[in-house]
């Protein structure tokens, strides 16, 4: 059964968690500073995260709270660790005050990572298509509309979102859900699935960012040489399916590599090269606990160097590493191993449209994350990396189908 008011508000709180339209009506409405602690900012990153405090609750005591004990427990320690880690370095923190609300949002989104992980495929699909269609159909009107606003001086797409690179993931987020409707729909749906990708690629191409195209890529091809393996092998037989698969493999590897060769000695990617290297000076001044979560890049006195003056480090796990250290850097890395090993497992023993797509979404958002520090901004992509994490993995689905039919004679009883 498909439960629309739980997927409308997750979508809603996630569209709020891609922060460029808040920052854009902050700034270009209402004049203001477009920061987080803007009063026209915070109260609804606020307003999101109780809505994820609100399904959380949900899920434990409607009927999907049944499905608690099967999310992942070493997920949800991670997850939880994460979360109270980030909260915790208040205590610690270069700016006190900014990491104590910040941090206590994120508990918020774990929580609503927690309840998304709950969700079928059909509404975990349908709640990411809501959000990047609207972030696409929104960006493309303010570029026809108003391109005084929807475009970057440099004349690459923005839209509503404060640059490119906040743009042109969502665009490839929805690349990946449009594909996803065009394997599993027929007639009417998928007629509008292909407008859906046709209008996110364009927006994608709009953008121009290297690092979401490299992304979708390299997310594509993998998840299509995992969930070809299967088809591969029923129809030529396993020793086929084996050289095909390793083959593709070899193929897709190859030409990442290649692709990261050509890109090795572009501005972009030798600036963040050379930005990591200073932010690891920052990090080994305090290895285990951090600067606190979110804050460093608010103090000025430890961003003196021209290169620490564009607010991220543009890699997760190194902010991660500055802001809490190997305290948080552990949950962090168990959560996305877990994502992808779930997306993964579950592709590979049953695969189809629906799996295709959370294993190209988890290696998307991967991928993106080692470029851009998504882990922070209050991300949506964040979100959706832990719920990813916690979802119950194949096995545990097929107990979990078993279960109620070894219950019901004893309730009807």
């Amino acid at each position: 059964m498909f439960h629309w008011g739980a997927a409308a508000v997750a979508a809603g709180a996630l569209l709020v968690f891609t922060n460029g339209p808040l920052l854009l009506f902050s700034k270009s409405v209402l004049d203001r500073t477009g920061r987080w602690e803007d009063h026209a900012v915070w109260p609804a990153l606020a307003a999101a995260a109780i809505c994820g405090a609100a399904l959380a609750a949900r899920r434990v005591l409607g009927a999907s709270g049944r499905q608690q004990a099967r999310s992942s427990r070493v997920a949800a320690v991670a997850v939880g660790w994460f979360a109270l880690a980030a909260l915790a370095s208040t205590l610690w923190s270069v700016d006190p005050t900014a990491t104590a609300w910040r941090s206590s949002v994120y508990v918020g989104m774990a929580l609503l990572a927690w309840a998304i992980a709950s969700f079928d495929h059909n509404e975990v699909a349908a709640v990411v298509a809501a959000v990047a269609g609207a972030a696409v159909a929104a960006s493309l009107l303010l570029v026809w509309l108003r391109p005084d606003l929807g475009l970057h001086p440099d004349g690459s797409w923005k839209g509503v979102y404060t640059n490119r690179n906040s743009l042109a993931p969502l665009a490839a987020v929805g690349v990946l859900v449009g594909v996803r409707y065009l394997l599993a729909s027929g007639g009417w749906r998928r007629l509008a699935a292909a407008c859906g990708v046709a209008a996110a690629m364009a927006t994608l191409a709009g953008a121009g960012s290297r690092t979401a195209w490299i992304s979708l890529a390299v997310a594509t091809a993998a998840a299509t040489v995992v969930g070809s393996h299967r088809q591969l092998h029923r129809r030529y037989g396993p020793a086929a399916a084996r050289t095909a698969t390793a083959a593709a493999a070899a193929l897709a590897t190859s030409v990442t590599v290649v692709a990261v060769a050509v890109q090795w000695d572009v501005p972009t990617f030798g600036q963040r090269r050379e930005m990591w290297g200073l932010v690891w000076d920052r990090i080994v001044q305090r290895p285990l606990l951090g600067h606190g979560f979110f804050t460093f890049w608010d103090i000025e006195e430890l961003t003196q160097h021209v290169l620490l003056r564009r607010g991220s480090a543009h890699n997760s796990l190194v902010e991660v590493g500055l802001g809490l250290g190997l305290l948080g850097a552990v949950p962090f890395t168990v959560i996305v191993l877990l994502a992808a090993g779930n997306a993964g497992s579950a592709l590979w023993r049953r695969p189809g449209p629906d799996t295709w797509f959370g294993a190209a979404l988890v290696a998307f958002l991967i991928v993106e994350n080692l470029t851009e520090s998504f882990v922070l901004w209050f991300s949506y992509s964040w979100v959706l990396l832990m719920a990813a994490s916690l979802r119950p993995a194949p096995a545990a689905d097929r107990l979990a189908a078993a279960a109620p039919r070894r219950e019901s004679p004893g309730a009807d009883g």
